[in-house]
């Protein structure tokens, strides 16, 4: 299976190289400068005795505001710190559809999965990853109105501190307290074990929450 999973990923390499993305995986994902940071085309592969489905995610990740989220977090080591993401989500999940799984048995399925794979990147990922990969819509997905900012980053106390690390990278000052104000009081009201390290960082960036 890890031969196919290989080739698979080499199949689907050679197809998103168009697309303008490094076609070597790192690790399994494929990825794409953008200003300020990179996009990414995520293969997570679910192993079964006999087979693999593979599922398809799409992520972007801002170095600056990355760094800032993470400066304070000890539980991460550098390399570690260097492979977050900003957002991101399952092809299905964005589509609305739930998520996709792409069956695998043997060599003779990798080039059609490979083409299917791409084709949902192509209707799905990529319109996401536009929107995605620019300050103004990275906050707009993240603050997007009630369950749909979850499926962009899941873990809450995570997304309300980007939400405020974007809004400070952004130099929108005006805004850095209402932000933070906003975090808290969710993370509050759902009781989040992140609430204490939520307020922590906002107080290192100088922020009442």
């Amino acid at each position: 299976m890890k031969d196919i999973q290989r080739a698979l990923l080499e199949a689907v390499g050679v197809r998103v190289v168009a697309l303008g993305f490094d076609g070597k995986a790192v690790g399994q994902s494929f990825l794409r400068r953008i200003s300020g940071g990179r996009a990414s085309l995520h293969l997570a592969f679910i192993e079964h005795p006999k087979d693999f489905d593979v599922v398809a995610d799409v992520a972007v990740r801002f170095d600056q505001l990355e760094d800032l989220v993470n400066a304070t977090n000890s539980l991460l080591s550098k390399r570690e710190k260097g492979q977050t993401y900003s957002l991101g989500a399952e092809i299905g999940n964005i589509s609305g559809d739930g998520q996709r799984r792409w069956s695998v048995a043997s060599l003779a399925d990798v080039e059609t999965v490979a083409d299917q794979v791409v084709t949902s990147f192509k209707e799905v990922g990529l319109p996401y990853l536009d929107r995605a990969s620019t300050l103004e819509g990275a906050l707009r997905l993240l603050t997007s109105p009630g369950r749909d900012a979850w499926l962009h980053s899941p873990i809450h106390a995570s997304r309300v501190k980007r939400v405020v690390g974007l809004v400070k990278v952004m130099g929108r000052v005006d805004e850095l307290e209402a932000r933070a104000r906003e975090g808290a009081l969710l993370l509050e009201e759902i009781k989040d074990p992140g609430l204490l390290d939520f307020k922590r960082f906002v107080v290192g960036l100088g922020i009442k929450a």
